[in-house]
């Protein structure tokens, strides 16, 4: 045993054979202890990118403090790949790596302090607060930024007097420092971060990258007060920067379960940001103008469908059980200034009937069975099958005249197609339309409407009978 101890560590360090030094790698991974843990963080120096994957895989496998001590040093190598695989390393031991990781933020080297708060800052660790303190006085602003960072990301409240301090000791360490402040939270965090947002929206110069972090940092930690800051600067600011203070005013709204007076006269800068801001923005746009009545609200929802699905997930249920939308919806599509996707058909078909019934008359109805179908033609997959579902929603009757008309096509795949689109819809009269393919001159689509039938437990052959 250890005659092939010492063999695994001598072809480990020395053999000219790649593979033979990756499957000695494999070897002592198995077997932990000073002298393989040793081997194997030297042959994270390897040449070779498999002996290299080798050892880092076995080193994960041993993961413990051993291996992050043998390990850190290389966080210094000349080597970038060296570096980065060290790294990567120590990130997955995760506590294991916290006290082998702090002399190095004493290093020498600022970049060498950077590496290591970086990595502490990715762990999270509370007993790297302290330690990683005493850099937000380094004379390296990277290693500051860095530091200020790792706080946030460790989230300790301890860190929040002295990023208070940070904050206006510097430029360059503001907007890191709100975000900081955002992650972390609390009261004493929520007041300074309302304190600086007053100042900044009171100052004509003030830094737009700093004021657009300390208001999404107050957005995510502010309370009830921060609400009527906000509303007394809103009627001051105009463009993206006016949108942002909304955002904010809108998520603390939401987080704090209190109402914004007045929303409705917000209702064009509303507009303005569920058609040109990110999508949480034009999320929290899209809830807010759900309770603003108008068909110019109306519309800027239906605009703004089949754009982004986290989008659509909000306002389709808007418009399904809003007054009016019918009418618009079929209006837009007839001028052409919407396309029929998948989300706007299928709009059409989910809009409750006593709704369509109050608000259009009859020839309404058909006006949208018409336009609906027109979508059949060029539409993708998901589209034909929203058709095929809103066609039956509207009217089953007009539906299965429409089903007719398609299936007189010669090409056996369109009708083979046909009833694969019609499988998750629910209608008495889906089995009869399928059943008369039973007896189809194809063999092919005989199969597939007989097997479409037991799909959904009717026997074909009964149905072929009658």
């Amino acid at each position: 045993m250890v005659d092939d101890f010492k063999q695994q560590l001598a072809a480990l360090l020395s053999n000219t054979d790649p593979a033979v030094r990756r499957r000695a790698a494999e070897e002592l991974g198995q077997r932990g202890g000073f002298a393989p843990i040793a081997a194997l963080a030297a042959a994270l120096r390897d040449e070779n990118k498999g002996v290299r994957d080798a050892a880092l895989r076995a080193l994960t496998a041993i993961g413990n403090t051993n291996v992050a001590r043998a390990v850190v040093e290389y966080i210094s190598d000349d080597n970038i790949v060296t570096r980065n695989l060290a790294g990567e390393l120590l990130l997955q031991l995760r506590e294991n790596s916290v006290p082998a990781l702090l002399p190095y933020l004493y290093d020498v080297d600022q970049d060498i302090r950077k590496f290591a708060v970086d990595i502490l800052g990715l762990i999270g660790h509370a007993d790297a607060v302290q330690h990683t303190l005493t850099l937000l006085e380094d004379p390296d602003p990277n290693v500051i930024v860095s530091a200020i960072e790792a706080l946030g990301n460790i989230r300790s409240l301890l860190a929040v007097p002295h990023l208070m301090r940070a904050f206006d000791s510097s430029d360059y360490a503001k907007a890191p420092t709100a975000e900081a402040l955002g992650k972390i939270g609390g009261q004493q965090a929520a007041d300074f971060l309302l304190f600086q947002t007053n100042k900044l929206l009171a100052d004509p110069k003030a830094d737009p990258i700093v004021l657009y972090t300390v208001l999404e940092a107050i957005s995510a930690i502010g309370g009830p007060s921060a609400i009527d800051v906000l509303q007394d600067h809103l009627h001051m600011l105009k463009g993206k920067l006016r949108r942002t203070l909304l955002f904010a005013l809108l998520r603390i709204s939401e987080r704090c379960g209190i109402p914004i007076h007045g929303m409705s006269a917000l209702r064009g800068v509303l507009i303005e940001s569920l058609v040109n801001d990110e999508t949480p923005m034009r999320i929290s746009a899209a809830q807010a103008l759900g309770g603003i009545e108008g068909d110019d609200v109306a519309e800027a929802l239906i605009m703004s469908l089949s754009h982004q699905d986290e989008l659509d997930a909000v306002i389709l249920p808007l418009l399904e059980n809003r007054s009016g939308v019918l009418p618009l919806l079929v209006q837009l599509m007839e001028r052409g200034r919407i396309q029929p996707s998948k989300e706007v058909v299928m709009l059409l078909g989910k809009m409750p009937l006593r709704k369509v019934a109050a608000e259009a008359d009859l020839p309404m109805v058909d006006h949208a069975f018409e336009i609906v179908k027109r979508a059949w033609s060029e539409g993708s997959e998901d589209v034909r099958i929203a058709v095929i579902d809103t066609l039956f929603r509207l009217d089953g009757d007009k539906a299965m005249q429409f089903l007719d008309n398609v299936v007189e096509d010669p090409d056996p795949w369109l009708r083979i197609h046909v009833m694969e689109l019609l499988t998750g819809i629910s209608d008495s009269r889906i089995p009869e339309f399928i059943a008369r393919f039973l007896t189809d001159d194809d063999e092919m689509v005989r199969d597939v409407a007989a097997a479409t039938l037991q799909a959904q437990g009717i026997d074909p052959t009964t149905i072929s009978l009658q």
